[in-house]
């Protein structure tokens, strides 16, 4: 699967959950993993259902930073020691509590959230 953000051509794999591609930058295997410099964002094909979308959600939200270049708000933000746990909380935060967010604006504005919120989001709420 393959999709744009920003410009950038990144591409979704599903692999072994037992696969090095799951061990992220902190040596721990994990259940995905965001590559930032080939663009490639790695689930465990044993992910399915909610969990499946909140942790690609997640991974989206590295996608973005790294695509629109805001991890150097984030460095400039916190202590070096914290930097990944502060993209790890944006990426939470988003993954948790996003479609909630978006959800609840599209409540109060009805169709006039289509002029808010991206297309694609729109779309998955109606």
């Amino acid at each position: 699967m393959i999709f744009y953000m920003n410009g950038y051509l990144w591409r979704v794999e599903f692999v072994s959950p037992d696969s090095d591609l799951l061990v992220d930058r902190t040596g721990t295997l994990t259940v995905a993993t965001t590559d930032p410099t080939t663009y490639r964002i790695y689930l465990s094909n044993a992910l399915e259902g909610e969990f499946l979308i909140r942790v690609l959600v997640h991974e989206l939200g590295h996608s973005v930073m790294v695509s629109y270049s805001l991890l150097d708000d984030i460095h400039r933000m916190v202590y070096p020691n914290h930097w990944i746990e502060a993209e790890e909380w944006v990426c939470n935060f988003i993954a948790n509590y996003g479609l909630q967010i978006f959800t609840t604006a599209y409540s109060i504005l009805g169709y006039e959230a289509i002029d808010i919120l991206p297309n694609e989001l729109e779309r998955l709420i109606v």
